[in-house]
């Protein structure tokens, strides 16, 4: 018979697991930081334009970085529990993704209006906030516009900001529906569907911007030189991870057993690895973390905001999609496409196509490693410039790629393999 205070201590693992590592990046950036060039940084990080490229730790310093990272990661955590929202693979994910783009573009200013718009949301259609918890966190793919819109720099301050919080408002009040038809489009082959509803909804406001004379300018401002301090850091979290996986739960025969169980799964949308496989997940998201870090490395690639919010967002969807059989063709086609495409290997946002184009696991999971690999090289030459329709203010950019590249291949995939099966019948 099953023990209730138990049960209870499982239900509430993930989230105490995320509050201990905000707590850990609370206590890094102190050890790492002084207080007053933290104050100093935190400041230009709540100020600062977060249009893509935008990494915190070059913004801010490290030290900064890591605070911001924490509330917002707090905050995000404090909003599911006080709306009773219970942990899932979905929430999981969304507080992994919510702490990685924390480092690059995400703070506790903009992201509070757009909260609000999809509590305001849920209050219309008289239903629970618990039930919009995953959008509440996940419309920060559209931060950068309140951050945007507030400091312009063409009116005066306070008109400024009245303009950026009304409009996060507003977009926070309008992204729950929108994004709950994005998965029909891409038949569940995105995995970072929200980030194709934000890809939509940010291109409309840029383009009507630009009609009325307010481009939003590029910016590409990032760090360099924290390879090691940062690699250890991660490589520490994975191990972490993965001994949480391991010993929580029914014991390690188990969680391995359940573990190796993943692998049977796609990844296609909706796929709650939690829901079927409890704390074993750890271990996959552990595996995933180690895996992504080290092709970061491997690449020649900088440890940052940028590739941080890659490595978080592949160890949130360890939960929620993606495992060590449907990722590694996606990253083998985007590396190649990287390597040979005209922009510099390592450039951020290179960096970032390869680590984000994880978004198209399930094609591989579903169709095969070919069909994996040329998913993943497409989606960097798309990502590369769909950004430009957007204005930079969608932070989930590879999201909205991805989306575009599953509607592309899916009939071309259908059509193939109808014709494959027509010929060996």
């Amino acid at each position: 018979m099953e023990n209730p205070s138990q049960r209870r201590f499982e239900i509430q693992l993930p989230y105490a697991i995320m509050l201990a590592v905000n707590i850990a990046f609370l206590a890094f950036a102190f050890v790492f930081d002084t207080p007053e060039n933290i104050i100093d940084g935190f400041g230009r990080i709540i100020t600062s334009r977060v249009i893509l490229i935008t990494d915190f730790i070059a913004v801010g310093g490290i030290g900064a970085a890591f605070v911001n990272v924490a509330i917002v990661g707090l905050a995000s955590l404090l909003m599911l529990i006080g709306s009773k929202a219970k942990p899932s693979g979905a929430t999981i994910m969304a507080l992994w993704l919510t702490a990685g783009f924390a480092f690059f573009g995400k703070n506790i200013y903009n992201m509070i209006p757009l909260t609000v718009g999809v509590w305001l949301f849920s209050r219309y259609k008289k239903e629970p906030y618990s039930n919009y918890s995953l959008a509440s966190l996940l419309v920060a793919t559209l931060s950068p516009v309140v951050s945007e819109m507030s400091f312009l720099g063409v009116l005066s301050r306070p008109v400024e900001i009245g303009i950026g919080v009304s409009l996060g408002v507003l977009i926070g009040f309008i992204f729950p529906a929108v994004s709950a038809h994005m998965v029909r489009m891409h038949s569940g082959y995105d995995l970072y569907s929200m980030g194709f509803a934000g890809g939509l909804i940010s291109m409309i406001l840029s383009t009507s911007l630009s009609s009325f004379g307010l481009r939003v300018l590029p910016v590409s401002v990032y760090s360099m030189g924290n390879n090691f301090v940062l690699a250890i850091l991660m490589y520490t979290i994975s191990v972490a991870l993965i001994c949480c996986g391991l010993f929580s739960g029914e014991g390690v025969k188990d969680n391995l057993a359940k573990f190796r169980k993943l692998f049977s799964h796609s990844g296609r949308l909706i796929t709650d690895f939690y829901f079927l496989y409890k704390n074993s997940i750890y271990i996959n998201m552990g595996i995933l973390c180690a895996f992504a870090t080290t092709v970061t490395l491997a690449i020649g690639a900088e440890l940052n905001g940028i590739s941080f919010a890659g490595i978080f967002t592949m160890v949130g969807f360890g939960c929620f999609g993606k495992h060590m059989k449907n990722v590694p063709p996606i990253l083998i086609g985007a590396i190649v496409s990287a390597y040979f495409n005209v922009w510099y290997f390592t450039t951020p946002a290179n960096v970032a196509a390869i680590l984000f184009s994880a978004a198209l696991a399930p094609l591989a999971g579903q169709f095969g490693w070919i069909w994996g690999i040329i998913a993943g090289f497409l989606h960097v030459s798309v990502a590369m410039h769909v950004g430009e329709l957007s204005g930079g203010m969608n932070l989930y950019n590879n999201g909205f790629a991805a989306g575009f590249i599953a509607m592309i291949l899916l009939p071309i995939i259908t059509i193939s393999e109808r014709m494959r099966k027509h010929h060996e019948d």
